[in-house]
């Protein structure tokens, strides 16, 4: 399986390809999440002449530890990209402004195809969540379904430390009119 974009197998106008990469291809890796699935990438292609849009969308299915019960659960992400990929002679300056850019990827004219796996990669990279599940649940366990927000936490069953006791002793006076 390859990502290889044939650019001279394009016709102008909009194009759809997709590719099934494994993670293993993608050289994915990350502390706390494994990719048990295969990593699917559509991508829809412009071309007008020597420049060709791309705009793709990655999908692929993580599995880590619930950040909330820690049992092991499965996510899946959809992570966009999009390159503007140009085959054209360049100047130094040109191609040091659209590696700088990240989203402009500029050829040597007799480029005939481009490898994507590195844009893909990216793009699932950028797109890995902090934790799962993703922070937009409501308190319960989206993997296990138990309520956690009213179970008592160290800091609820902390008592006041009696240091402190005495800046609940000062008052303060109120400021005075005009002053």
């Amino acid at each position: 399986m390859s990502a290889l974009l044939v650019l001279d197998d394009l016709a102008e106008g909009p194009n759809a390809l997709s590719f099934e990469l494994r993670a293993e291809e993608l050289a994915l890796k990350d502390e706390f999440f494994a990719f048990p699935s295969i990593v699917e990438t559509r991508v829809e292609v412009r071309r007008a002449l020597d420049n060709f849009r791309l705009d793709g969308v990655v999908t692929c299915r993580i599995v880590g530890e619930c950040y909330r019960c820690l049992e092991e659960v499965q996510e899946e992400i959809a992570a966009r990209f999009r390159l503007l990929l140009q085959r054209r002679q360049a100047t130094p300056e040109e191609l040091a402004s659209a590696k700088e850019d990240g989203f402009i990827d500029i050829v040597d004219p007799g480029t005939r195809e481009v490898d994507l796996r590195a844009h893909i990669r990216e793009a699932v990279i950028l797109d890995l969540p902090m934790r799962i599940p993703t922070p937009d649940a409501d308190g319960r366990c989206p993997h296990c379904g138990v309520d956690r927000a009213d179970e008592p936490t160290a800091e609820r069953e902390r008592e006041v430390d009696p240091r402190w006791a005495a800046l609940a002793q000062i008052e303060f006076s109120q400021p005075q009119e005009g002053s």
